[in-house]
Order: C-alpha cells, then sequence, then structure tokens
C-alpha cells in the first residue's frame, strides 16, 4: 500500500485520486465551505495526512490570514505539498510535520483529515483521533472523510463502472476494486460514532456522501 505514496504513486497521485474518489474536487470545496463559516479570519488548521497538499493550497488561497500545521508519514507526499505551497506564495504560513503527531498539544482552530482514516487498523484509528483530538481547542471542528462499509452488495461494482466512465482504464479500475478490498478498513457509521466519542468528540455529522466515500463534521468537545 505505502508505494503508492512514494515516488512514482506520490507523483501521479493528482492525476490518479480524482478518477478514484468520485466528487473529490466537491469534497474539497464543501469541506473549505464548512470551515469558512465556521472560523474567523484569522485561524490556525492542522491539516492530517496531507498527501500533495490540495486542501492545503484551496484554503490558503482562499484563507489567507489563516496558518496551517501540516503532516504527512510520507517524505515524498509532503515535499509535493511543500513545493505546492511554495509556487502559491505561502509557504511562509505553513508549518511542517513529517511523522506522528507532537505529544504537545498544538492548540489548534480546526482540523481536516481527508481520505487516511480507512488505511487503518481500528486501534490506529482510535490512537488517531485522540492524537488530533488533542491538537484541538474545545469547540474547534474536525472534518473527516473515509470509505465507509458499503452500503448494499451493488455498491463497490458501482464504484468500478463509476471510475471508468470517468476515466479510468479498465486494469486500473480492476486494480481499485482489488485494493478497496485488500487496503481499506471500512468503518460503519455506528462504528465511526464510537471512535469519535471516544476520541473526545461530539457524534458526527455527514456532510458529503458520493457512494461509498462519506465527509463527516464533529466538534472536540
Amino acid at each position: 500500500m505505502t508505494e503508492r505514496f512514494e515516488g512514482g504513486g506520490a507523483l501521479a497521485y493528482d492525476q490518479r485520486i480524482p478518477l478514484l474518489v468520485p466528487g473529490y474536487e466537491l469534497l474539497h470545496q464543501l469541506s473549505a465551505a464548512q470551515l469558512m463559516t465556521r472560523l474567523g479570519e484569522e485561524a490556525k488548521v492542522l491539516l492530517v495526512g496531507v498527501g500533495t497538499g490540495s486542501e492545503l493550497v484551496l484554503l490558503g488561497r482562499l484563507c489567507p490570514d489563516w496558518h496551517f500545521v501540516v503532516q504527512d508519514i510520507s517524505a515524498d507526499m509532503l515535499a509535493q505539498a511543500r513545493q505546492r505551497a511554495d509556487e502559491a506564495g505561502m509557504g511562509d504560513r505553513v508549518s511542517w510535520l513529517l511523522g506522528e503527531l507532537p505529544t504537545a498539544s498544538l492548540h489548534c482552530n480546526a482540523a481536516l483529515c481527508l481520505l487516511v482514516l480507512h488505511f487503518l487498523e481500528e486501534d490506529a484509528k482510535a490512537a488517531l483521533l485522540a492524537a488530533i483530538s488533542w491538537q484541538l481547542k474545545a469547540d474547534s471542528p474536525l472534518l473527516l472523510a473515509d470509505l465507509m462499509v458499503a452500503a448494499d452488495p451493488w455498491e463497490r461494482a458501482i464504484m468500478g463502472q463509476q471510475s471508468r466512465l470517468a476515466g479510468l482504464p479498465m486494469a486500473a479500475s480492476e486494480r481499485m476494486m482489488q485494493r478497496l478490498a485488500d487496503d481499506f478498513i471500512p468503518l460503519d457509521e455506528g462504528q465511526l460514532q464510537r471512535l469519535l466519542q471516544e476520541a473526545g468528540f461530539t457524534a458526527g455529522q455527514r456532510y458529503f456522501q458520493a457512494l461509498g466515500f462519506h465527509g463527516w463534521l464533529t466538534m472536540r468537545r
């Protein structure tokens, strides 16, 4: 799995991900709208598993007085995000974290964790949510988006069909379907709500759904 986020996999990520995740651009727009409505003109936002920095550059452009703490476990992905931030002229508003989140709180006003949690075992999901919770001030929003347990026996096949309609070649679509089965560890809604509340968050409210991918808003208690 990790090779998809290193070397050539990291370089091809931006071309690949919109074909794999239906509504990928809309997810980022809705996430930005949520934060822009809930936060003030100045804010400190934590981006967990930032990848190549799509949400970073979007938020940085829309919110010129926000500062960002950006984390990823892949040095190659983080390097791409840094390059994009520098090209966008916002590098001086970003702090970079390679590896785990720090044990000392960063006192952030919000956090995003998009398309990360579904790769982790349940214990690791719980640990990451607890670590994010520790970084946030009380009443701060967390936005999550991940693959959820299939709603019915047809959903995964429909996802494969949609990816081909979006332009993904048949062989790549078949690999995607196999990876959905082998690499992803989806939760159902009840499991997610339990993990959120155990980590110190309120019950999650869905703000995005495209087939099996759901976006959730929750607040740090």
